[in-house]
């Protein structure tokens, strides 16, 4: 009675460390590794096939190694852009694209007998953050009004800096197709702002010149565009009209010496005339 009571024991010890190293097992095999690239990029599948094997995409073949003869054109969305190294084993997808992201499987059938599974995220890259001025009425508040906005592009992170210091930030969101991050500051502060764009792949960062954006609001930067272009037009108006005098009195003294020109002629015709009309008597 003992015996088997003993013997039981041992059973269910075994049975639930065999259940346990399954486990392990299986979630080891399963563990995915996460690879961020860029659009255009390549990534290397750092899971080495020396001889065969196959990787594969959400669970469908997209290239097989058998014997060190390789075929990588099994699907047209992958075609000329999966090769296989047969010097080094590893498997290159070049020329990313988005959608290329999603689950690969990396398998060796021999010698170097091996499944990893990789989870790959390409992203596209960041544009540079443009910074502009929201106040109205600056010139009756001390305080500025900043926007920051960007290309959305998906996992973009937005943030305001105060030197090293984040003021706030704003995730992307599939919901537009621009994403803004406002800002308040005193105009005439004098620490150094920036507006930060970042994503696993890339990062731009925008420097605030704060007296260029915040001394003047955007009604005073057109008020101050409508005074110099008034101003232009009105010393514009003031030669051409200076112009046009000075022709005017050159065209008068011109008629007016030649009205005397014409009267000298008159009297000294006048003049000769009588002269030979008293020569004759």
């Amino acid at each position: 009675m003992k015996t088997c009571f003993l013997h039981k024991r041992w059973t269910l010890l075994f049975y639930c460390l065999s259940e346990i190293f399954f486990s392990v097992s299986v979630s080891s095999t399963s563990a995915q590794e996460v690879l961020n690239r860029a659009v255009g990029e390549s990534i290397t599948f750092p899971t080495r096939v020396p001889a065969s094997g196959t990787i594969m995409y959400v669970g469908r073949t997209i290239g097989q190694v058998l014997n060190k003869q390789t075929e990588t054109d099994i699907t047209e969305e992958f075609k000329n852009r999966l090769h296989w190294d047969s010097q080094s084993g590893f498997f290159t997808l070049s020329d990313l694209r988005t959608d290329d992201s999603g689950v690969y499987t990396v398998e060796s059938t021999k010698e170097e007998k091996r499944q990893q599974a990789y989870q790959l995220n390409v992203y596209d890259k960041v544009s540079a953050p443009q910074v502009t001025n929201t106040t109205y009425n600056s010139s009756e508040s001390k305080v500025c009004s900043l926007q920051c906005s960007v290309r959305n592009v998906r996992g973009l992170k937005l943030s305001w800096f105060k030197d090293i210091v984040i003021l706030n930030h704003i995730n992307s969101s599939s919901l537009n197709d621009t994403l803004n991050l406002y800002l308040e500051i005193d105009k005439f502060d004098n620490d150094t702002y920036s507006c930060v764009a970042t994503n696993p792949v890339s990062n731009q960062t925008t420097t605030v010149n704060i007296k260029k954006l915040c001394q003047y609001s955007p009604e005073q930067s057109n008020d101050r565009k409508r005074d110099i272009v008034t101003a232009v037009v009105c010393s514009m108006t003031f030669i051409v009209a200076i112009i046009v005098m000075i022709m005017c009195l050159r065209r008068r003294k011109l008629q007016n010496e030649l009205h005397h020109h014409r009267e000298d002629k008159h009297m000294r015709t006048c003049l000769k005339g009588n002269l030979s009309a008293n020569y004759n008597l």
